[in-house]
């Protein structure tokens, strides 16, 4: 089906990656998203990336599930163990690597974002990016939220 919508997990490519991410051990999933991070942020927006936009935003989305601030993100409903996902507290690293590996992987000018048709979608997958990084933001700067 591809891309249904403009939320972190309304797409294929994201699905599977919370599903392979869900089946991981509880002490594996940090890894992997971490490395989901690393992997976009050295790739700089390339679009050779071994890893694609909506595994970051899914990833990204994971962390701020995990944040007492996050909890009620209305995508949590699709998963409902996803705020027990990973360790807490969230440490302000990997807050700040997630910020870090969104910039990254969907620059203003970048491919992900041209490839919405219509506007109003593109305008709510950029609001659904914005309140991950509210969320992500205070962690990342040493604030408990």
């Amino acid at each position: 089906m591809g891309t249904w919508g403009s939320g972190p997990f309304d797409s294929d490519t994201a699905e599977d990656f919370l599903d392979e991410l869900e089946e991981q051990p509880a002490s594996r999933r940090l890894a992997v998203v971490e490395n989901t991070f690393r992997s976009a942020i050295e790739a700089g927006g390339s679009s050779n990336s071994s890893v694609l936009p909506e595994e970051v935003m899914a990833a990204a989305a994971v962390v701020a599930a995990n944040v007492p601030a996050g909890s009620s993100l209305a995508w949590n409903e699709e998963y409902p163990s996803i705020t027990e996902w990973l360790a807490k507290p969230i440490a302000p690293a990997l807050a700040s690597s997630a910020i870090r590996a969104l910039e990254r992987a969907l620059p203003a000018d970048g491919w992900f974002w041209r490839s919405w048709v219509d506007a109003s979608e593109r305008e709510e997958a950029q609001a659904a990016i914005d309140s991950v990084r509210s969320v992500l933001r205070p962690v990342s700067e040493g604030e408990s939220r």
